[in-house]
């Protein structure tokens, strides 16, 4: 149907977005970020306590292949557009009210109540990802 082509998004990630570095795309009308993460970001992300997260989720269940994190640049504090890269977690950085998200984009200080939202997405390789697909 016409309608599901209009939310499912696919992305070529290898070839495009360098390692280390966030890209940002548009989907259903918002920023979409895709970050290819380090080495160092993900064992960051992963060996974060998860039971001190003021919303529980570990790494494993946000990044479904853990060289890239696919979540929606939008707070969830009042809906502004974070910052790659930024912040004290080195993840992203809302300066609206000082929200600050680690590399797999989980709130860890701040006002903002929850992780920016990942996205249903599945790989079909490791570089092509379809996003928002329903099952």
């Amino acid at each position: 149907s016409t309608h599901s082509q209009a939310v499912v998004s696919t992305q070529s990630t290898g070839a495009t977005i360098p390692e280390g570095k966030n890209a940002v795309f548009t989907w259903r009308g918002k920023p979409l970020f895709i970050r290819h993460r380090t080495a160092e970001e993900i064992a960051s992300a992963q060996s974060t306590d998860v039971a001190s997260l003021r919303d529980p989720q570990a790494d494993t269940e946000r990044c479904v292949n853990e060289k890239y994190l696919i979540c929606l640049g939008v707070c969830t504090h009042l809906g502004c557009v974070p910052i790659a890269h930024a912040g004290d977690y080195k993840g992203y950085y809302c300066p609206c009210h000082g929200s600050h998200y680690d590399t797999c984009a989980r709130i860890m200080k701040g006002p903002a109540p929850l992780n920016l939202e990942v996205p249903k997405h599945d790989f079909l390789t490791d570089t092509l990802v379809v996003i928002g697909k329903e099952d």
